[in-house]
C-alpha cells in the first residue's frame, strides 16, 4: 500500500507519457480490520487498538509524507446484511457498530485531528426500515430519506463527542447515489461534506451525455452547492458483458461529460477506479513495475493528471513570523518521512532525513530583523550533523548543528537556537540537511521569534 501511494504521488514521467502521477487522497476500505469479524462485530479490543496503532496510523503518516489525503470507509464487519442480502445492510446492528467502530477510531491518538485523515461513514448504504425494526425496507422515498438522516446523525455525533475535528464525509442511500436526499433531511454538525458514488448503470445514463448531465441536475447539484462534494467511486470502460453493467461507458459519452460537470462545480472531488483498475498485472508485478491498464477510465484519468494538479495546489499558506510551525508541515521535500512521535501518536515529526535532503516552508515575516530559530530535535548517532537554513534565492542565513551529546535516542528530544536575519514579507525558507551518517536526525517543530539586540 506504501509503494502504492508513491506510485500515484510520482509526477515523473511515465508509460510513454511526458508526465506521471498528481493524485491528492487515497480511500481505504475496512474490509478486513484486526479485532472484528462479520458474525459478531467487535471481538478484541485490544487486537483492533493494535490494529489502530501499527497499521492505520503508520500508513496515515505515510501518507502525509506523500502529501495524500486518507479517506477511512467503514464497510465489511462494520456492516450487518439482514437475511445475507447485501441491500439491507442500514439497520440497528449496523448503526451499533459503526457508533462502536467510529468512536473508538476518532478517539485514537494518530487519528484524532490528524490533518490528513478523513472519515466516510459508510461505504454504499442501500435500504433502509421505514421505522426500526418492522423489517419494511426501502429506499428513493422520503420517508426513507427521512429514516436515514435520523440512523446517521448518531454516528455522527458520537464522533463529534470525542472531541475530534476530522473532516467527516456523509454518505447516501441507494449504493450513494441519492445525494439530492440531504436536502430535505439535511445532517447537523460543522466539518461535514458529502460522499457519493457515480457509475453509468446509475439511472440508466451509461453513454448518453445528455443524461449524465440530467441525472447530476436532478440527483447532484444542489447538493454540491450547499455542501463540499467528494466521489469516492466511479469508473467506466466499455464492458457490454458485464452482468450488471455497472461500468458500462466511455470517455466520449460518460467520462467526458463527468469531467465538465465537475470542472464547472469547483466543489467536487473526485477519484476514477480501483488500483486494480488503473494499474494491469498487480497479482504479477509491483505497483511501480505495473504498466497503465488499457481501460477507457484509467486512459483518461492519467491524460488528466497534468490539469488535475495546477488545479488542485495542497499548501499550509504561509506561516505567520514570529511564530512555530510542525516540521512535518512543508510545502514540498525530498527523501524524508513523517512519524508520530511516542509520546504522543497525535504529535508528528520528520524523519529517515538523509545528506541533501531538504523541506520548504512559506513564511510571512511581520518585520525585518534578527530572528531566533529554535529547533526540537532529537538523534541516535554519535556525530554532529547539519541543518542548513535557506532563504528563497538559496543564500545560507545560518547553520544549526544537532549536538549529538544532548540527544541518546530518535526521540529523545531536545532544544537549541541559532539567529539569522529575516526581511519582511512573504517568502520562502528552506531547510537542507547535511552530514556523514546514513540517517542524521529528527526534528519535530521550528520557531522563529525576533531578538532583542
Amino acid at each position: 500500500m506504501n509503494e502504492v501511494a508513491d506510485v500515484m504521488t510520482d509526477p515523473s514521467p511515465k508509460y510513454g507519457r511526458d508526465h506521471g502521477w498528481h493524485a491528492s487522497f487515497v480511500r481505504v476500505n475496512t474490509d478486513s480490520v484486526g479485532g472484528w469479524t462479520s458474525e459478531r462485530g467487535l471481538v478484541d479490543s485490544n487486537q483492533f487498538d493494535a490494529w489502530i496503532e501499527n497499521f492505520l496510523v503508520p500508513y496515515a503518516n505515510h501518507l502525509k509524507t506523500r502529501g495524500l489525503y486518507l479517506v477511512l470507509s467503514a464497510t465489511g464487519p462494520m456492516v450487518v446484511n439482514i437475511d445475507g442480502d447485501q441491500s439491507k445492510n442500514t439497520n440497528q446492528g449496523t448503526q451499533e457498530r459503526m457508533m462502536t467502530f467510529w468512536e473508538r477510531v476518532s478517539s485514537a491518538p494518530g487519528v484524532k485531528d490528524a490533518d490528513n485523515i478523513m472519515f466516510e461513514l459508510m461505504n454504499e448504504p442501500v435500504m433502509i426500515e421505514s421505522e426500526p425494526g418492522n423489517g419494511e425496507y426501502g429506499m428513493a422515498e422520503p420517508i426513507y430519506f427521512e429514516r436515514f438522516t435520523k440512523w446517521l446523525q448518531p454516528i455522527i455525533d458520537v464522533v463529534r463527542d470525542t472531541g475530534a475535528n476530522n473532516v467527516i464525509w456523509v454518505p447516501t442511500l441507494e449504493w450513494q447515489g441519492s445525494p439530492h436526499q440531504w436536502l430535505d433531511y439535511p445532517f447537523t454538525g460543522e466539518n461535514i461534506g458529502v460522499a457519493v458514488h457515480y457509475y453509468p448503470a446509475y439511472g440508466g445514463v451509461f453513454d448518453i451525455p445528455r443524461k449524465v448531465l440530467d441525472l447530476w441536475g436532478r440527483q447532484y447539484r444542489q447538493v454540491a452547492k450547499r455542501w463540499p462534494m467528494i466521489i469516492t467511486e466511479m469508473f467506466w470502460t466499455p464492458m457490454p458483458d458485464d452482468p450488471r453493467n455497472l461500468v458500462n461507458g466511455t470517455t466520449e459519452g460518460f467520462g467526458n461529460s463527468i469531467k465538465q460537470i465537475i470542472d464547472d462545480e469547483g466543489n467536487v472531488s473526485f477519484m476514477i477506479g480501483f488500483i486494480g483498475d488503473l494499474l494491469d498485472d498487480l497479482d504479477e508485478s509491483r505497483p511501480s513495475e505495473a504498466d497503465l491498464s488499457e481501460r477507457e477510465g484509467a486512459q483518461a484519468y492519467f491524460d488528466w493528471m497534468p490539469e488535475l494538479a495546477e488545479t488542485s495546489i495542497r499548501s499550509y499558506g504561509y506561516r505567520p513570523v514570529p511564530g512555530r510551525f510542525e516540521a512535518e508541515q512543508y510545502e514540498s521535500m525530498k527523501n524524508l518521512r513523517v512519524e508520530s512521535n511516542s509520546e504522543n501518536f497525535s504529535n508528528r515529526h520528520i524523519a529517515y532525513i538523509t545528506s541533501d535532503s531538504w523541506a520548504k516552508y512559506l513564511i510571512d515575516v511581520k518585520e525585518s530583523g534578527t530572528y531566533t530559530a529554535t529547533f526540537r530535535v532529537a538523534t541516535d548517532v554519535q556525530v554532529d550533523n547539519d541543518i542548513l537554513i535557506k532563504d528563497g534565492s538559496g543564500k545560507t542565513l545560518a547553520t544549526f548543528t544537532v549536538d549529538s551529546t544532548k540527544t541518546n535516542a530518535w526521540q529523545d528530544w531536545y532544544t537549541d537556537s541559532v539567529t539569522i536575519e529575516l526581511s519582511e514579507g512573504k517568502q520562502e525558507l528552506t531547510l537542507e540537511f547535511k552530514g556523514d551518517s546514513e540517517y542524521l536526525f529528527n526534528i519535530d517543530w521550528i520557531e522563529l521569534e525576533a531578538t532583542d539586540i
